[in-house]
């Protein structure tokens, strides 16, 4: 769950700068100008959405551990997961026959197989920042 929560995140930010106009992710060489960003800003963006992505993981262990803490948190938060599980089943119901959506929800699964395949956990020491 967390690896998906962690792919979702690291998709969604990627996505925002490109369609956000926050670098030069995706470029091909016709689009190429003399008005380009230097790569020290590209690396200072890099820099920013790995801080982002570590305050998130901070902020949501802090919250995780609270809702741990208090029982109405804990009946709240368990409410909540009830509701969203059916809600994704009504959603995936209403969306079977929907080829653009299966379309996607297969290229994420193939994204996910890959990213699983590479095994970013060990790369990426996730809970080496929690120490720091």
């Amino acid at each position: 769950m967390k690896k998906a929560i962690a792919i979702t995140g690291i998709f969604g930010i990627v996505i925002s700068c490109v369609y956000a106009g926050e670098g030069p992710l995706l470029r091909t060489s016709q689009q190429q100008t003399s008005i380009e960003k230097p790569a020290s800003e590209a690396s200072e963006i890099a820099g920013r959405v790995k801080e982002l992505l570590e305050l998130q993981k901070k902020m949501f262990d802090i919250e995780r551990n609270v809702i741990q803490q208090d029982q109405e948190l804990k009946q709240l938060a368990e409410q909540i997961r009830q509701l969203q599980q059916q809600l994704r089943e009504k959603i995936e119901e209403k969306l079977k026959d929907n080829e653009e959506y299966q379309t996607m929800k297969q290229r994420r699964e193939q994204i996910r197989q890959e990213y699983k395949k590479v095994d970013f956990s060990k790369q990426y020491n996730w809970r080496k920042l929690d120490k720091k």
